[in-house]
């Protein structure tokens, strides 16, 4: 039983026999206690971004940056069935961006089918609207697409007829997800409840109202949310039923959407991802695999057909009608396998740096192709079907391109690295080619990728395991502990941390930056047992892992904790300000974006949208175990009266995921708590900022407010690692420098 007893600015709860203060719970349960706050915090903000150096830091940061464009004025066209589709990019007046969508049947004009600019409806959102979503009919009559209006994830669709302008009556609200039915007479779509769950399969026939709609499923389990995919053939709609621990597939006939038949329940607590081949179904799975397998349907059973090997993770697949293509990822590596239905040979596709890094433009004679068919092809070893290129590209992430086309001798992917943007690649099956069809070109000041390079380094952490570190950095950088370091991390729900291209980081390596990025347990670099061994009460190794990659990083002579930054976002930012309430003099600053930080308080209120689904990862403090765990490190609870770096938040005004009183609760006891460091210039109160954000979760709507945001965030670290620092007296390291012990210069 939980008894209250109240004060002024606490409230003391007995758990588990033992009573917790609340500090300034009343910011949740009161929302005009807010206001005055967000008024001061907004003032803090402008005072600190006023400052003549700070401001100079910030324009230099976004005029470089928004002078980079990328020269590409749309994707890849497209063909579903016989028509080509396109994706073409505009701008409202207000800077955001949107998309225009134009397709062209054989022999006739591209015709436009979509463009938001011209629904009047849509003039007021301007500012903040996003395209979430987009579905043509099996017919290619009507075009459906969801809208995020004001950017904080509730969504509307809308449907237009593709042969004129013609917007149809229906609004579909509360639609998550939407799907057309074979013979375009209904619309299947995924409704959400309060706490932005979708939870109800629903069925709109088309010409009537919304409030007629029938009720398919309903997920009753606050734990399960409902995802709605469509086989690429087009036979199967496919239902699942996802928690954070496992989930429940149902199929439902496209041309029969009361036929519906679950063929996997979530009773045995594992996961399956469903695609159709007329022979059957193909399931990734990770039942009697940890890190997920591939199986195919042979009569009514389920039989292996492709699992992979130690340290492997299949992250997705794409089914066709003749091949299947995992996408596959090693540390932070990514690359492809390609499977043949038909003949069962297996190809693994590793790309090359040096063929990324080619000209594209000057690529005339496709050196791709000559390259692929000299060395691959007729390679009769394994040296090119089994073993990854030798550590060539660090992180280069690969993602499926739209591949509509069941029946396709080809498919497209996209790949990115810390150092490209968004290069197309095509694979044909047939003729076993690949070619680069795409590549970014980028406006403004010119960035010569030559000068950097991506390597890889390796932490042991507190347990003895060794933590993958990737770092971006000049290929002439010496260690001597006298570089700026920006080291980000995630760890959670089994996400693993990315390693992205950023157009605002490009200026910051040719500031002499090294981004660092550690992949720390909790995510799923090496795996599902990397992530599960740092859930529920295990959670503090997250922590304990950032901490030794950031011992490491200095003990090795990359930086210096006088020039160390750390940045996480939403849940990274729990492990960030977790591991800087324990070790504060390890960082110069910090940046957490969205931030997750009142962990205990917001796992304790069963009404806040994600307090279910997040048990499984950090645990439910009615359990004592729990309790004490997240009562050990929940950001919030452990602030403490001492010296804490300079920490600069952006939060969402209408973030539901990371409420806007969950971030403002730990700055004002922050604020009441931390002493001031000697070490830093100080220009607002405990040199902390409270960016407030118009939109969600994923902040601003666009390019140009998205470059904004980094510019802000960046001018923050460029200050207090330069002019404001005042301890920058740093000496090289010795061979004695024991990481484990507190970090600081020889006086």
């Amino acid at each position: 039983m939980i008894k209250f007893g109240f004060s002024v600015k606490n409230v003391v709860k007995m758990i588990h026999n033992k009573p917790y203060v609340d500090h300034y719970w009343y910011f949740k349960n009161d929302p005009k206690t807010l206001k005055p706050i967000i008024q001061e915090e907004k003032q803090y903000t402008k005072e600190f971004f006023e400052h003549p150096q700070i401001n100079e830091f910030y324009l230099q940061y976004y005029e470089i940056s928004q002078g980079r464009k990328d020269l590409r004025h749309g994707d890849l066209p497209e063909l579903i069935d016989d028509i080509e589709y396109q994706t073409r990019y505009g701008q409202f007046n207000s800077g955001n961006d949107y998309s225009v969508i134009i397709r062209q049947k054989p022999n006739e004009e591209p015709q436009v089918i979509l463009d938001l600019m011209q629904i009047p409806f849509l003039n007021k959102y301007h500012k903040t609207l996003k395209m979430t979503k987009m579905k043509i009919s099996d017919d290619h009559k009507i075009i459906g697409f969801g809208l995020d209006l004001l950017n904080n994830e509730q969504q509307i669709w809308m449907f237009k007829y593709t042969n004129d302008n013609e917007i149809l009556k229906i609004k579909l609200y509360e639609c998550f997800d939407a799907k057309f039915t074979k013979d375009t007479k209904y619309i299947i779509y995924t409704e959400y409840d309060e706490k932005f769950r979708p939870f109800r399969l629903m069925a709109h026939k088309i010409g009537t109202t919304q409030d007629d709609d029938k009720v398919i499923f309903e997920e009753q389990d606050e734990q399960f949310y409902l995802d709605l995919q469509e086989s690429k053939n087009k036979e199967y709609f496919i239902l699942i039923s996802q928690s954070k621990a496992c989930n429940e597939i149902r199929v439902i006939r496209r041309d029969n959407i009361y036929d519906i038949q679950t063929l996997f329940s979530r009773d045995d607590q594992h996961s399956y991802y469903v695609h159709h081949h007329e022979t059957g179904f193909y399931v990734l799975t990770n039942k009697d695999a940890q890190d997920f397998k591939v199986q195919k349907q042979v009569d009514n059973k389920f039989v292996d057909f492709y699992i992979p090997k130690d340290g492997e993770v299949i992250q997705e697949i794409d089914l066709f009608q003749g091949q299947l293509v995992l996408y596959m990822r090693k540390e932070s590596d990514d690359y492809l396998i390609l499977i043949d239905l038909n003949t069962n040979e297996r190809f693994q596709l590793t790309i090359p740096s040096k063929l990324i890094y080619t000209d594209h433009k000057k690529n005339q004679k496709n050196i791709l192709r000559r390259l692929f068919n000299k060395y691959i092809l007729r390679d009769k070893s394994d040296k090119f079907r089994n073993i990854q290129v030798s550590n060539e590209i660090v992180a280069a992430s690969i993602q499926p391109g739209a591949n509509e086309n069941y029946k396709t001798d080809s498919f497209t992917f996209h790949l990115s690295t810390p150092l490209v943007y968004n290069q197309v690649y095509k694979y044909n099956f047939m003729r076993k080619q690949l070619i680069k069809v795409q590549d970014g070109e980028l406006t403004g000041k010119p960035f010569n990728r030559d000068e950097f390079t991506c390597t890889k380094i390796y932490a042991p952490s507190k347990d003895g395991v060794m933590i993958p570190i990737s770092l971006v950095h000049k290929k002439k950088l010496i260690k001597n502990r006298q570089n700026k370091l920006l080291l980000h991390s995630y760890g959670a729900y089994g996400i693993g941390q990315e390693v992205p291209f950023n157009i605002l980081y490009l200026n910051a390596l040719e500031r002499d930056w090294i981004l660092a990025f550690s992949h720390i347990r909790g995510g799923n670099e090496l795996g599902q047992n990397w992530h599960k061994s740092a859930i529920l009460e295990n959670k503090i190794i997250s922590v304990d892992d950032l901490l030794s990659s950031a011992a490491a990083l200095v003990s090795q002579g990359y930086t210096h904790p006088s020039l160390l930054c750390g940045i996480g976002g939403s849940a990274g930012a729990t492990i960030l300000a977790a591991a800087i309430n324990m070790r504060p003099e390890l960082w110069k600053c910090a940046v957490f974006q969205s931030p997750f930080l009142d962990v205990l308080g917001s796992l304790m209120d069963e009404s806040l949208p994600l307090t279910k689904s997040d048990y499984l990862e950090f645990g439910n403090p009615n359990n004592l175990k729990d309790f004490e765990s997240m009562l050990g490190y929940s950001p919030y609870d452990n602030i403490k009266n001492q010296v804490y770096p300079p920490i600069y938040i952006s939060a969402g005004q209408s973030d539901f995921r990371t409420p806007l009183w969950n971030v403002v609760k730990y700055v004002r006891r922050f604020r009441d708590q931390a002493k001031r460091s000697e070490k830093v210039n100080t220009i607002v109160k405990n040199n902390l900022i409270l960016d407030i954000q118009d939109g969600g979760h994923y902040g601003s709507a666009g390019v140009q407010a998205s470059i904004d945001e980094k510019a802000r965030y960046m001018a923050f670290l460029e200050y207090y690692v330069g002019p404001g620092n005042k301890d920058i007296s740093i000496e090289y390291p010795t061979d004695e420098l024991d990481q484990t012990v507190q970090l600081e210069d020889k006086k």
